[in-house]
């Protein structure tokens, strides 16, 4: 809503004010990145990403079980590892002191938000898929 928010007052200010916001792109820019990796671990732990179900019809109940356990261990180790090289990157934007182009803000705290919200999700991945091999909620897919 603010991104669609800066966006209406932006337009609105050039064209009937001929006063654009300066620095918009800047503060879409960061916003968009908020949005997007606060619905990450939601997004995750619900399921609701996109995935092609192309070959599932040749995986029984329980092979499809241990398949899905596989990809989520998968998926969470290649979430920690970008979060590993995501804080490194951190690291980096703070020591070079790197800022968005037109109003300066630093980078590194999205950055580090990021790289916190990427390995929060591997985590949470890795523990629902453990806790789901533990604890079934359906005994005959194993």
């Amino acid at each position: 809503m603010l991104v669609m928010g800066l966006t209406v007052v932006e337009v609105i200010g050039r064209y009937i004010f001929n006063a654009p916001i300066f620095g918009r792109q800047d503060l879409a820019q960061i916003l968009l990145a908020l949005s997007i990796f606060f619905a990450f671990p939601v997004v995750t732990l619900r399921r609701e990403q996109i995935d092609v179900d192309l070959l599932d019809h040749l995986f029984t109940r329980r092979a499809a079980f241990w398949r899905n356990r596989c990809i989520d261990a998968l998926t969470s180790l290649c979430l920690l590892t970008m979060a590993v090289w995501l804080f490194a990157r951190a690291d980096k934007a703070l020591e070079r002191g790197a800022t968005s182009e037109l109003l300066f803000i630093p980078k590194y705290p999205l950055i580090y938000f990021i790289a916190l919200i990427v390995s929060l999700t591997g985590v949470l991945l890795a523990v629902s898929a453990f806790l789901k091999i533990i604890r079934p909620t359906d005994p005959e897919g194993l």
